[in-house]
């Protein structure tokens, strides 16, 4: 299989509203690494990253040097454990909670 080209991304962002990377390119220790192309994104973009160590991957500062609006993966990580916390427990999880706690542990996460 082969991979896109940037071409083919450019192509492709062109009409996009959303970049979603589900990779783990830019994941601690990696950190000073990207999936995409700066010059690719742009202004109107809404950039996620799934990584979540570290909180702020190169690709989202890269996306918010290019005017994008940017979304980290650490609160996808917090809601799939609230989600799986209240499926296993039948409890209403302590979501702010959670969330604080991974926030302080990761906070300082390498990027």
């Amino acid at each position: 299989m082969r991979g896109l080209s940037t071409g083919d991304l450019k192509t492709a962002l062109k009409g996009a509203d959303i970049l979603i990377n589900t990779t783990s390119v830019g994941m601690s220790p990696r950190v000073d690494e990207s999936p995409m192309c700066a010059d690719l994104l742009r202004p109107g973009l809404l950039v996620f990253d799934a990584v979540y160590n570290p909180m702020r991957t190169r690709l989202l500062r890269d996306a918010e040097e290019a005017g994008a609006r940017t979304l980290e993966g650490l609160r996808m990580l917090v809601y799939q454990g609230v989600a799986a916390f209240e499926l296993w427990t039948g409890l209403r999880a302590p979501e702010a909670l959670m969330l604080r706690h991974v926030e302080e542990h990761l906070g300082g996460g390498g990027g």
